[in-house]
C-alpha cells in the first residue's frame, strides 16, 4: 500500500495547479468520466442530508483510469480517497505515480525520446518488448513495481483503445501506415503534468492509499481506515457483464488474464451479495445496462439492502437502492466509431 514518506511530503506539498482538462494519465476502455458530475451531485446531496458527514473518504476498488476519484478529489467533493485494482500493472502504476512521480516521468520521457519519437519499426519493436516483458520470478512486487508502472503507461498510451488485453495491437497497426501512429496518444508534457498532480494529491494527504488486490480487500482496508462508516462512500465500476474478457486483463480475484473469470454471473453475484448484506457504508455502483441486474434478486432486484445483524452493528442500514439510466457514447475494441450505450447507476445514497 502507498505510504508517502514524511520528508518527501514536506518537500513537494507546495501549492500546485491541477491540469486544465484531463486528470488521469491513462486511457481506459469503457471509461465513464461523463458519469462523474452525476456521482459528484449524489455525494454533495448526501452530505447536505447528513447521509455522509465529516471528512468524507471515497474508495474506488476497481480503479482503472481512476478519472472519477481524481476529479472528485481535485474539486473538493471528497476530502480523501483510497484506490485499488486487482491488476498488478494498474496498481503499480498508481502506486508509482503517487509515491515516485518524478522517477516515473523520467522513465516515460526516456521511452518516448528513444523509441516513440523515432516511430516506425523502432517504436513497434519497443511495443513488442513491453508486451512480452514479465516481472522477474522470485522477486517481490516492490522490486518490479517501477517497471510494471512504466509497462502499464506505455502500453495504455500506445495500444488501440488503451486496452491492456493481449488481443489488442499498437495504434496505427504494425505497418504504421495509418494517419494515427503509435505515439499519437503519448503527449509527454501533458502526461507529466497529470502524474505530478497525482503525486501532489498524495503529498497533501488526499490520495491516502493505493492498494494492489481484490475489490474486497480494498473495501476492507477502507472500512478500517475511517473512524465512522458515515465518513466513507464507495464508488464501484466493475467490469462489464458482457464482453469484459475482451477489454480487461485481470479478473475479480486478480488471477491474471483469464477470460473464463468473466463468463457467467457468479463474480457479479458475489459483489452484489457483499453490497446488499455486508457493506457498512453507502455506495454508488455503475454498470453497463443489463436487465438481469434489476430483475435478479441475487443481484440488485431488491428495493433495499438486507444487512446481516453483524453488518447492522457495524453501521449498515436497510438502505433504499435507487437506480438511474444514463446514455453514454462508447467506442469498443472492434469499432472505430462511437455508439450510444446505456449505463446503469445504482446507489444507496
Amino acid at each position: 500500500m502507498l505510504q508517502p514518506s514524511p520528508t518527501r511530503t514536506r518537500q513537494h506539498a507546495a501549492s500546485r495547479t491541477p491540469p486544465t482538462r484531463y486528470l488521469s494519465p491513462l486511457r481506459y476502455p469503457g471509461a465513464k468520466s461523463k458519469l462523474t458530475p452525476l456521482i459528484g451531485d449524489l455525494i454533495r446531496d448526501a452530505r447536505n442530508r447528513r447521509a455522509l458527514h465529516g471528512q468524507v473518504t471515497l474508495v474506488e476498488p476497481f480503479a482503472g483510469g481512476a478519472s472519477t476519484t481524481l476529479r472528485l478529489l481535485t474539486d473538493g467533493v471528497v476530502e480523501r480517497a483510497i484506490i485499488g485494482d486487482a491488476d498488478p500493472m494498474l496498481s503499480s502504476f498508481w502506486y508509482e505515480a503517487a509515491s515516485a512521480p518524478e522517477r516515473l516521468i523520467e522513465r516515460m520521457s526516456n521511452e518516448f525520446d528513444r523509441y516513440l519519437a523515432i516511430g516506425g519499426d523502432v517504436a513497434v519493436s519497443r511495443w513488442d518488448y513491453w508486451r512480452a516483458w514479465q516481472p522477474e520470478l522470485g522477486l517481490p512486487l516492490d522490486a518490479n513495481r517501477a517497471a510494471l508502472a512504466l509497462k502499464c503507461l506505455f502500453l495504455n498510451r500506445t495500444t488501440f483503445s488503451g486496452i491492456l488485453h493481449g488481443s489488442a495491437g499498437p495504434i496505427g497497426g504494425r505497418a504504421q501506415a495509418s494517419e494515427y501512429t503509435i505515439g499519437c496518444r503519448f503527449p509527454v508534457d501533458g502526461l507529466a503534468e497529470r502524474i505530478r498532480w497525482i503525486g501532489h494529491l498524495a503529498d497533501t494527504g488526499r490520495l491516502v492509499l493505493v492498494h494492489g488486490g481484490t475489490w474486497r480487500e480494498t473495501l476492507d482496508i477502507a472500512v478500517e481506515f475511517v473512524d465512522d462508516p458515515g465518513e466513507l462512500v464507495a464508488y464501484l465500476d466493475p467490469p462489464y457483464i458482457e464482453k469484459s474478457d475482451r477489454l480487461y486483463a485481470t479478473g475479480f480475484e486478480g488471477s491474471g488474464h483469464a477470460p473464463d473469470v468473466w463468463r457467467g454471473i457468479g463474480p457479479h453475484q458475489a459483489l452484489a451479495g457483499y453490497l446488499l448484506t455486508t457493506a457498512p457504508f453507502r455506495w454508488i455502483l455503475s454498470y453497463d445496462f443489463h436487465r438481469e441486474l434489476l430483475e435478479n434478486v441475487l443481484l440488485y432486484g431488491r428495493r433495499r439492502t438486507i444487512p446481516t445483524a453483524e453488518a447492522r452493528a457495524a453501521g449498515a442500514g436497510a438502505w433504499r437502492i435507487q437506480n438511474n439510466t444514463v446514455a453514454l457514447q462508447h467506442s469498443a475494441s472492434t469499432q472505430t466509431s462511437r455508439r450510444e450505450v446505456k449505463e446503469l447507476i445504482l446507489t444507496t445514497l
